[in-house]
């Protein structure tokens, strides 16, 4: 065997250089993230005057090179940062569009991910050109990889979920959300999610994700007149099963003990007011898992409280005989699950 080329040593020590900054970006203090910055741009000063042309593997590193010292810069924070991590995007999308993006399916892959989270970086400014160009950048993520929208690859799958789910979120944070437009795009982050969420956490992550961004928007349009009938129920049950598939996904991750606890209390108010009957049932799901918290219990008994008090006003009189039947139904289940809370005053109603 002949002895390496100097270009393969280059690309090696390159890729040496660029697996220690991944290292360092995985511990994520400030030290590490400086020390990971300085190893990305040893890496890219390797390779970028290599034969690129001749060697598309030799340009596929050097873009990663750009986006990890992105990545690195978006983390660090700041507006002098943030503008030299667009910058990186900027060269590494214009390297990526150098390669033959047919020829190995990666390289479209890597694409999408860098239009996606240069657009990513663009909402740290928090302004509303910001987000509206944050949303385009979303788009021509999508837009790349149109063409895989239904590859069995979960790879591609991850990267158009994680895309639509960051549109959606993006939607609402604009000063005039389009609620409507952020649940269709949440929805097709969980059409893409779907097939790995239960066993891949990366895809897990996403469809919670998805699901959080799908409730706010699903409240915000069941609560803004008039509403259809029909798609109210549509709405109603979209809701509850989210929410249950959140509390699902979430049951042992710590690290979402914000956003589960989020979730059980917009349960509480969405069971309470559409479906009081399950009421009992979600709250004893909800609070019997690993991951309840004092707040998932203060709000099970406001919960309680309210839908037994919410009961006890209704009139009677105009009821059917199953209507009445449900009531009493649902106010026992309400009574027991007050017992367990030790709410009293619920249970001697």
């Amino acid at each position: 065997m002949p002895p390496p080329s100097i270009p393969d040593q280059a690309h090696a020590e390159a890729n040496q250089w660029t697996l220690h900054g991944i290292d360092l970006l995985e511990r994520g203090d400030r030290d590490a993230l400086l020390e990971a910055q300085a190893c990305f741009e040893q890496a890219i000063s390797l390779r970028q005057f290599l034969p690129l042309d001749s060697h598309p593997l030799y340009r596929w590193g050097l873009t990663a090179g750009w986006m990890n010292r992105a990545d690195v810069l978006t983390r660090l924070g700041g507006p002098a940062r943030i503008q030299e991590a667009l910058r990186s995007y900027d060269i590494a999308i214009a390297h990526l569009h150098q390669l033959p993006l047919e020829t190995n399916p990666l390289f479209r892959w890597r694409l999408s991910l860098a239009w996606m989270n240069r657009g990513l970086t663009l909402q740290a400014f928090e302004d509303e050109s910001s987000l509206e160009l944050a949303i385009r950048h979303f788009d021509t993520a999508i837009q790349v990889m149109q063409c895989h929208e239904d590859s069995p690859r979960a790879d591609y799958q991850q990267v158009q979920a994680a895309a639509w789910m960051n549109r959606a979120s993006t939607l609402l944070r604009q000063a005039a959300p389009d609620w409507a437009l952020a649940a269709a795009s949440a929805r097709r982050a969980l059409h893409h999610c779907l097939p790995g969420e239960n066993t891949d956490s990366t895809a897990a992550e996403i469809g919670i994700k998805a699901r959080h961004t799908l409730c706010r928007a699903l409240a915000h349009l069941l609560e803004t007149p008039p509403v259809d009938a029909t798609q109210a129920d549509n709405w109603i049950h979209e809701a509850t099963d989210a929410v249950e598939d959140i509390m699902r996904l979430t049951s042992h991750e710590t690290r979402f003990i914000h956003l589960r606890e989020e979730i059980f209390h917009f349960g509480c108010r969405i069971y309470r007011a559409f479906q009081p009957h399950f009421l009992a049932e979600f709250l004893d799901d909800g609070l019997n898992s690993a991951q309840s918290s004092t707040a998932m219990t203060q709000a099970a008994r406001e919960s309680i409280t309210l839908a037994a008090l919410q009961i006890q006003q209704e009139s009677l009189s105009g009821c059917t005989p199953a209507r009445l039947d449900r009531l009493i139904l649902t106010l026992q289940s309400l009574s027991d699950a007050s017992v367990k809370l030790g709410i009293a005053a619920t249970a001697d109603a």
